[in-house]
């Protein structure tokens, strides 16, 4: 809602008649006040709707058209032209030039003063702010209960939703972080982060292109950069979306400085929410926190990533949560023994994991991808992440359906999968009796191809244990090991089944 001549016009108490400049009738009016000065442009800045009685209007038809072209220039809103006291009318010769120019030419009747005129202009933008200032009281609080109910993106859609424009968040590195209500082209972007380049210290900024007006908010604290919060419209943001985006920018910028203990805490409730989420469908409330991972469509998916000890998760869980926190993403990270759960979005390819996973170059280590699924399926992705991890090699992540492996087939991995309680039984039992170890024993020989230091290292026991353990595996399974189909055969129904 502005004020505009259009609208000034259809206060029928003020008998306002538009004479010229129907094309300008859109401009808005910033405010409005009277001049004779046989110069006024140089006392104007813009928006202004100007009111003369033509006390020293020019005479000759030249000198008018510079007189109202200077006014023109200087972007104000229309001129209002009172007769009955200098003029009997306005000159036709002003109707001509307003036309030519398409700025607004009023007639403002005897009977109306000038201050009624400016009274209802300041009326009615009081009016305006008054009215936005109410929006922004009761959009404030929505923008803030986002952040703690959804985080970072749910700020955006918000945001976007109050301003009706399109909103975007980048990390430190400008990569797109969420953007809503729709996503931004190559180009669009382009533009954005030639912006940011231009004054990568300035805190805002405007840029117009032919297409949209970009608005750039830094978010940053105590010099740190952890980011931008892009507007693209098609005008320039009014004074309440200014306010919307000033309180949007001041959140962001609070969740990235969130105290140490805050963080863990946050990092903790996250992780106790995917351990709910693996066991099989979540709980309604563990559902809500989850689906803070999920991408546009409600997706997510599992990344595993196991290491050779329990220290190198650990501090492998660390990194990966900083490296998340950097690309504004919500920490879902789950360390376990030697492995590491993390939970992406639907959307990530193979690329974006192995940038985020960057302890996966340690020695040792080895990444999965798994499904892309809903957050009720995020068990089902975790065990394709799991199968995947344990047939990457050392330093690699791999992606078992992207690569097209036979056990990415639905049916073969049901088949072998329904046979592990069956055919490792008699070990299942063991450990659960004696807590022997042997089913991690015998994946361990089994994914060494039987190689006896390079098992013992991996199971972590001595070779001579390690050979006692495989002596009885034989024993309850009655199998050969030396024999590879057996050895091949077993392998399959462990990796379809890696729990």
């Amino acid at each position: 809602m502005t004020t505009t001549v259009r609208w000034l016009l259809a206060q029928r108490d003020l008998q306002l008649t538009l004479l010229g400049g129907a094309a300008g009738q859109d401009r808005d009016i910033d405010c409005a006040l009277s001049s004779e000065l046989p110069a006024p442009h140089e006392w104007l800045a813009g928006g202004e709707l100007l009111l003369t009685t033509g006390l020293r209007l020019p005479e000759s038809t030249r000198d008018r058209r510079t007189y109202l072209t200077r006014l023109d220039e200087t972007r104000i809103a229309g001129v209002g032209f009172g007769v009955g006291l200098g003029f009997d009318d306005v000159p036709e010769d002003l109707v001509e030039i307003a036309n030519d120019l398409g700025l607004p030419l009023i007639k403002v009747p005897l009977p109306v003063p000038f201050s009624a005129i400016a009274r209802t202009v300041l009326d009615r933008i009081a009016a305006q702010r008054f009215d936005q200032f109410v929006r922004a009281s009761h959009t404030q609080p929505r923008i803030t209960r986002a952040v703690i109910a959804g985080g970072m993106p749910a700020v955006v859609r918000e945001l976007a939703d109050a301003i009706e424009q399109t909103v975007v968040l980048l990390d430190r590195e400008q990569q797109v972080v969420s953007a809503r209500p729709q996503a931004v082209s190559a180009d669009e972007l382009a533009t954005v982060r030639a912006q940011i380049s231009r004054d990568p210290a300035a805190s805002s900024g405007v840029t117009m292109t032919d297409e949209h007006v970009i608005t750039v908010q830094r978010i940053s604290v105590s010099g740190n950069v952890f980011g931008h919060l892009v507007v693209l419209g098609d005008t320039p943001l009014g004074d309440l979306e200014r306010v919307l985006v000033g309180h949007a920018t001041s959140l962001l910028s609070l969740e990235q400085a969130k105290p140490g203990q805050v963080l863990r805490d946050q990092q903790a409730l996250h992780a106790d929410a995917l351990t709910m989420a693996m066991a099989g469908p979540p709980p309604a409330a563990a559902r809500n926190i989850v689906l803070r991972a999920a991408d546009r469509e409600g997706r997510v998916r599992a990344a595993v990533v196991q290491y050779s000890g329990v220290g190198g998760a650990q501090r492998a869980a660390a990194s990966i949560a900083v490296e998340l926190q950097s690309r504004w993403r919500p920490v879902f990270v789950e360390q376990s023994g030697s492995e590491v759960v993390v939970l992406l979005r639907g959307e990530d390819q193979r690329g974006f994991a192995e940038s985020v996973l960057g302890m996966v170059g340690v020695q040792g280590a080895r990444g999965g991808l798994g499904t892309v699924a809903s957050v009720d399926e995020i068990a089902d992705s975790v065990r394709q992440a799991r199968l995947s991890c344990v047939v990457a090699a050392e330093g690699e992540v791999v992606d078992l359906l992207a690569q097209g492996s036979v056990l990415s087939l639905e049916p073969v991995r049901r088949a072998f999968s329904g046979a592990h309680d069956t055919v490792l039984g008699p070990l299942l039992e063991y450990d659960r009796t004696h807590e022997g170890g042997l089913v991690a024993t015998l994946r361990g020989y089994l994914l060494a191809n039987g190689h006896w230091e390079t098992a013992a290292a991996t199971v972590g026991v001595h070779r001579h244990t390690l050979r006692n353990r495989v002596d009885r595996i034989e024993g309850l399974l009655r199998v050969d090991l030396t024999d590879a189909r057996t050895r091949a055969e077993l392998l399959l129904i462990i990796l379809a089944d890696p729990r």
